[in-house]
């Protein structure tokens, strides 16, 4: 091979490979094409989407549907309850309390009256009306009894109370029999084995049955008192739950279908829209029904619950003391000194308990001075009749004691005993309407969420099933 040969070889190879490389075409550049951007689908597409959403409002309308429903049956149960406990155990305690303290000062009146040291013909003091007054409120302590046996949690007091009772028949009994013995007895001055008897009744009534009776009275008192607390904070507390699941179910409700509208390109469901409004109705209803019930349980409580009992309590007071001044009457001195101080002890509950200030509304004010005035007059009784004592006239001090006229203290403590249990009763009376309306607050519950809800639900099943029935 020539050096010619050679040195054009390697031309002609590389010529052809330029050729080759001049005749490949360049790779087109694509445009790129404008991609929308993606959302993030997190409960994957169409039907399945449509699924889930459907189960989720149906979840949160029946969390509403069984707050309000719950909330509605227990705040009515605790109303109810505070009601029952008020009105058919307090009530029925004090009553209780007033009733054996006016007995024991009936049977200490027993033994006053008598026939006058200067004519035996004539009878000094009204023995009748002590008789027939103290037969009443024993069948009125049965009956008491009775009623309180009915609550189980309380049947051992209940029936302590009985046994005691037994003790006090027997003794007061005694007394009654043993002064009838004597025939002739002077007025003030009953047979000394007669008083010793009355002596050892009153001791059983003073140590035994009024302590238990007041024990009782407070038991039902505090349970009053924790029931209603507890009425009051049921109610605020299913107020919030309601407001809670109420809003959480309208929110679902509403984003679900904004995001139907906006990715089906309609307009609002009107199935949709029916069950959010039911939804937004029952928040609505519900919570402003239980707030309501939340403030009437509040009345309840200061218009008519704490006035009632510190009312409630003068009265047992009252008859206490009228109690203890009757025995000291009957009693001999080194007795009546015990009595005289028990006596003086309870005039000063009885002043502190009556007064108005803190409790009495403008209107309520004349009721409470009547009752200070009546009261007044039985002060005065009181003061005449142990000046009469202390001068030693027994026999007008006996019917000053025992007879039934305006300036007698028989007359004029029930007087005083009968316009402060009205009073009571007044306060009593307030009590049970607010109690009453806090319960009808609620008045169609749990009937009205129920039926709204469960319609709810079916609209959202209506309203859906068009949006199903396109992927079919």
């Amino acid at each position: 091979m020539t050096t010619s040969q050679t040195a054009t070889a390697p031309a002609e190879v590389t010529a052809p490979a330029a050729t080759a490389t001049a005749t490949v075409p360049a790779p087109a550049v694509r445009p790129e094409q404008y991609r929308p951007r993606r959302r993030l689908r997190l409960l994957g597409g169409g039907p399945r989407r449509l699924g889930v959403r459907t189960v989720a409002s149906l979840v949160v309308l029946g969390a509403l549907c069984a707050v309000a429903v719950v909330g509605a049956v227990g705040v009515r149960h605790d109303t109810t309850r505070l009601r029952t406990t008020v009105t058919e155990r307090a009530a029925v305690a004090v009553q209780l309390r007033f009733a054996l303290a006016d007995l024991d000062a009936q049977r200490a009146d027993t033994l006053a009256p008598g026939h006058s040291a200067s004519d035996p013909d004539v009878i000094v003091g009204n023995q009748l009306n002590a008789l027939i007054t103290a037969q009443q409120r024993r069948g009125q302590v049965s009956d008491l009894l009775r009623q309180l046996g009915a609550d189980r949690d309380q049947g051992k007091a209940v029936a302590d109370l009985l046994n005691g009772l037994g003790r006090y028949d027997d003794l007061s009994g005694r007394a009654a029999y043993v002064a009838e013995q004597d025939p002739d007895p002077v007025a003030g001055h009953p047979p000394r084995f007669a008083v010793a008897m009355n002596v050892q009744a009153g001791n059983v009534m003073h140590d035994q049955l009024l302590p238990a009776a007041d024990a009782l009275s407070a038991a039902y008192q505090r349970q009053a008192d924790d029931q209603r607390a507890a009425a009051h904070d049921a109610a605020a507390r299913w107020t919030l739950a309601v407001w809670g699941a109420g809003l959480a179910a309208i929110a679902v409700l509403l984003w679900w279908q904004w995001d139907m509208a906006r990715e089906y390109r309609r307009r609002f469901n009107p199935a949709l829209l029916a069950a959010t409004a039911a939804a937004v109705a029952v928040t609505l209803t519900g919570g402003l029904a239980l707030s309501a019930t939340a403030d009437a349980v509040n009345a309840a409580d200061g218009h008519g619950l704490r006035p009632w009992t510190r009312l409630a309590e003068a009265r047992a007071v009252a008859a206490q003391a009228a109690a203890s001044e009757s025995r000291w009457f009957v009693h001999d001195t080194a007795f009546g000194a015990a009595d005289q101080k028990q006596f003086d002890g309870l005039v000063k509950r009885l002043d502190t308990l009556l007064a108005p200030a803190g409790y009495a509304t403008d209107a309520e004010r004349p009721a409470y001075q009547d009752v200070l005035t009546r009261y007044g007059h039985f002060r005065a009784d009181d003061t005449k009749l142990r000046a009469l004592k202390r001068s030693g006239d027994t026999e007008q001090a006996a019917a000053v004691l025992t007879e039934v006229g305006r300036g007698d203290v028989a007359f004029d403590f029930w007087d005083f005993a009968t316009t402060l249990d009205r009073l009571a009763g007044r306060q009593l009376d307030d009590f049970s309407a607010h109690a009453g309306d806090a319960r009808s607050s609620l008045d169609g519950w749990p009937v009205v969420p129920a039926g709204a809800l469960g319609l709810a639900a079916a609209l959202v099943l209506v309203g859906v099933r068009p949006r199903l029935a396109e992927y079919r």
